[in-house]
């Protein structure tokens, strides 16, 4: 990670440079006019770079071009599957000195971040709102999604970046869940946790009832640290002014009091258990040491399915039922810019066009996502999916993920991202690991120590 920050940030400056002779600088607008008319006689082709698996949607992608085709002949579209999501990031960052990079890609926030301080990409605000070529326009040759009915929570998280404006279009979601061991639960009469407070109570509980256990398993500290920050409401990162704010007298609460439970075998970690995830002791009844309950994401769902138990899904605990919050994950599109407004409006309509109702549903029930707009969530189709959810089976733990989902759009939270932020993500997750593995006596003062180190190391591979 190290070094690839290293190599980025110096191909960004590079890059930075030469735009600074000639080809923008301090005047580069990602803003986009959008052409008055689609030229249908042009021959354009679009470059889509993804993550798709064979298995995982690269079908459904080669029906949906095919179907794309039929209605704009004049568009080809090269979808090339790169690797996984840092792979698509690093590729492009690659391109940068040749200008190399696709029409547009896969993307989480924090990698766009970093395209547009290489002043790559375009917002695409003009796009959404156009009346013509816009979610829903008038010109469009298919039934286009409308931009009311994109989930809102998925549309905002494109304006993640400090400038109020539109970088990334939503392509699939997922988000984090408590799954449980509901055989267990009603054999001792225990109820599902809401809140932490609860969590802990029942944690204790739990290790009466089975003193060899371990109640909880969390797959992934760098979300535990981001979400208690968000629930809690102490600073964690700004995309403006000072970046890094983590090093907080709320974060040391929170870190102290995890390491306390810890300490009394209530949880394990994804780190502490052998970087191994935790839904692998969930659903392995031999072991010695259970496991009752893991947080992971929805879309590993499959993956906390056991035949020898039903699986419960709940939404994540809340530090306060009146303001919940829960994360938002999963693949978005980023459009980058390019000299010929003509190819930019046909990459464009393609994206608009993997929104439509089916293809989203069949996505995201490949994928384990959720699709991103209330118009495929309440097709016949996908609630035929979610009515799966009383089956007790991989598609049932999946369709009972992809409910809970659904049901909660109204909570999910965005970090902010810039150049720096994946960095920020990583240090917070090490911090809370190495929290709960210290074997000293004064506690405090090492949360202390850890957080300035961790602050100093996110500002030394962002400068």
């Amino acid at each position: 990670m190290k070094k690839f920050f290293g190599a980025a940030l110096g191909a960004l400056a590079a890059f930075s440079l030469a735009a600074c002779n000639g080809t923008g600088g301090s005047t580069y607008d990602p803003s986009f006019d959008v052409p008055e008319s689609f030229n249908e006689e042009q021959q354009i082709t679009v470059t889509f770079w993804h993550t798709m698996g064979k298995e995982k949607g690269q079908t459904v992608l080669n029906e949906a071009i095919a179907d794309f085709k039929e209605l704009y002949p004049n568009i080809t579209i090269d979808a090339q599957q790169i690797g996984g999501y840092d792979e698509v990031r690093d590729q492009v960052i690659t391109n940068l000195g040749t200008r190399g990079f696709p029409n547009m890609a896969y993307c989480y926030p924090d990698h766009v971040a970093i395209y547009n301080e290489s002043q790559i990409t375009i917002s695409i605000d003009s796009l959404i709102d156009d009346e013509k070529y816009g979610l829903g326009g008038s010109e469009l040759k298919f039934d286009g999604v409308a931009k009311e009915d994109v989930i809102a929570a998925f549309l905002n998280e494109g304006k993640a970046f400090g400038d109020n404006r539109t970088y990334t279009l939503p392509f699939l979601k997922s988000t984090e869940a408590l799954f449980y061991n509901v055989d267990f639960f009603e054999e001792h009469n225990l109820e599902v946790p809401e809140t932490w407070d609860e969590m802990w109570a029942l944690c204790a509980k739990i290790k009466e009832i089975d003193p060899n256990s371990t109640p909880l398993g969390i797959d992934s500290e760098d979300n535990l640290f981001i979400t208690l920050s968000e629930q809690y409401g102490f600073d964690y990162t700004s995309a403006t002014g000072d970046r890094f704010l983590f090093n907080n007298d709320g974060a040391k609460q929170q870190l102290s009091k995890l390491q306390e439970y810890y300490r009394d075998g209530y949880f394990i970690t994804k780190a502490t258990n052998n970087d191994s995830y935790t839904n692998d002791k969930f659903t392995d009844t031999t072991a010695a040491n259970r496991v009752y309950m893991t947080i992971g994401s929805t879309g590993g769902s499959t993956y906390c399915y056991s035949e020898e138990f039903e699986t419960g899904v709940a939404m994540y605990p809340q530090a306060d039922l009146n303001n919940k919050k829960v994360i938002s994950q999963g693949p978005s599109f980023c459009f980058f810019k390019k000299d010929d407004p003509q190819e930019v409006l046909a990459t464009w309509l393609f994206a608009q066009f993997l929104l439509c109702s089916g293809y989203q549903n069949e996505f995201a029930q490949l994928q384990g996502y959720i699709p991103v707009t209330n118009e495929a969530v309440n097709t016949d189709e996908y609630q035929a999916y979610l009515d799966n959810s009383t089956a007790n089976s991989e598609k049932g733990v999946s369709a009972k993920a992809a409910k809970l989902a659904v049901d909660q759009q109204d909570f999910y939270y965005t970090s902010p991202a810039f150049v720096g932020s994946s960095v920020a993500r990583q240090e917070v997750g090490s911090i809370v690991a190495d929290v709960l593995e210290y074997q000293g006596n004064d506690i405090a003062a090492y949360i202390a120590d850890r957080l300035e180190l961790g602050i100093e190391e996110c500002e030394y591979q962002a400068s």
